[in-house]
């Protein structure tokens, strides 16, 4: 049953974030979990426009400094964050929907936005850079390259599932892993990839870009890491050592998918060590299930050990702030002939 509106019957404060009953009256001083409200004001703060990231230099560098191969990677990988981010952006359209608590639903229906948000940085970065020849290849990579759709294929179906059956609690569980893997692992993992081009003062711009992006998604991946939580503690049904064990084996199963992929995609790129890139996803994966109170799937690796990532992909973490948003510098009004496009 889809969620009532308003309920002059019941009390504003949720009885359960999902399938409980609430009015519908949004009032942050009478909420179940007070600090959704603080989560809500620190997304609000993280609002950008992508077009006024200037990318004037990054596309003399993609035509003139970057290899044939650098290039083909960076349009692959736009063109999959682009897929990815549209999946997020309808999953978090349907779950915000069939939320029961109207300050979580509140926090969820940013989170979309921000999601769309991204979708159109992906395609300001393509639309820059690539011809249209390119941009096709980019955007029809996460449909043509079979083992980028088998990994892809792993997260999207419990997603799908879900979809097709939204007020089934047990495949919203599943669901909320694939979506921590799709955001703590599969996005924040393909991040790296710029952050290795500006270690070797390339492509800054793109990068600038992909850190804002990379701080809504930590707030995505702790956001839906409580949610997980939250939905254990109010559902015991579902805490189970039977759903913990394939949480488990889940996200392991991703992350190895995501090392065949790293395998293939940065095959020949010579910013990024693909041992490394593995230890990282692995370390990404611990992360997202100290998040989501899982059992940590790789208990060896607690630690970051490309102590370069925190430097480059980070925001502003290798430039000046600017004064309004404290982004990146080369964030800033265009004056009309300066556009990129």
């Amino acid at each position: 049953m889809a969620f009532r509106v308003f309920n002059g019957e019941v009390n504003n404060k949720a009885t359960k974030i999902f399938g409980g009953e609430a009015s519908g009256i949004c009032d942050w001083d009478d909420i179940k979990y007070p600090h959704m409200l603080t989560l809500y004001k620190e997304l609000f703060g993280n609002y950008w426009i992508e077009d006024e990231i200037r990318l004037i230099s990054d596309l003399k560098q993609y035509r003139d400094g970057l290899t044939e191969r650098e290039r083909y990677v960076y349009n692959v990988v736009t063109g999959m964050l682009t897929s990815l981010d549209s999946v997020a952006n309808r999953f978090n359209f349907t779950i915000g929907h069939t939320c029961t608590d109207p300050s979580v639903a509140a926090v969820i229906q940013i989170i979309g936005a921000f999601e769309g948000l991204h979708a159109r940085s992906y395609q300001y970065l393509t639309s820059t850079m690539l011809n249209s020849e390119q941009k096709k290849q980019a955007f029809n990579a996460p449909k043509k390259i079979p083992l980028l759709r088998e990994r892809n294929d792993i997260i999207f179906k419990k997603i799908q599932n879900f979809i097709d059956d939204p007020t089934n609690l047990e495949k919203l569980y599943h669901a909320l892993l694939a979506n921590l893997v799709l955001e703590g692992v599969f996005f924040t993992g393909a991040f790296v990839y710029f952050n290795s081009l500006a270690r070797s003062n390339r492509m800054i711009g793109s990068n600038n870009m992909v850190n804002l992006i990379k701080t809504d998604e930590n707030f995505h991946s702790v956001f839906y890491g409580d949610i997980m939580k939250i939905l254990m503690l109010e559902n015991p049904e579902l805490n189970t050592e039977l759903n913990h064990k394939e949480a488990v084996s889940f996200i392991k199963a991703s992350v190895e998918k995501e090392k065949e992929w790293a395998e293939f995609i940065f095959e020949g790129i010579d910013t990024l060590s693909i041992p490394e890139y593995k230890d990282y996803v692995e370390y990404l994966a611990n992360v997202i299930c100290r998040n989501a109170g899982i059992q940590e799937v790789y208990p060896d690796n607690k630690e970051l050990k490309s102590k370069w990532i925190i430097t480059y992909g980070s925001k502003g973490g290798n430039t000046k702030s600017d004064f309004f948003q404290t982004n990146v510098i080369s964030y800033g009004h265009e004056s009309g002939d300066g556009f990129d496009l």
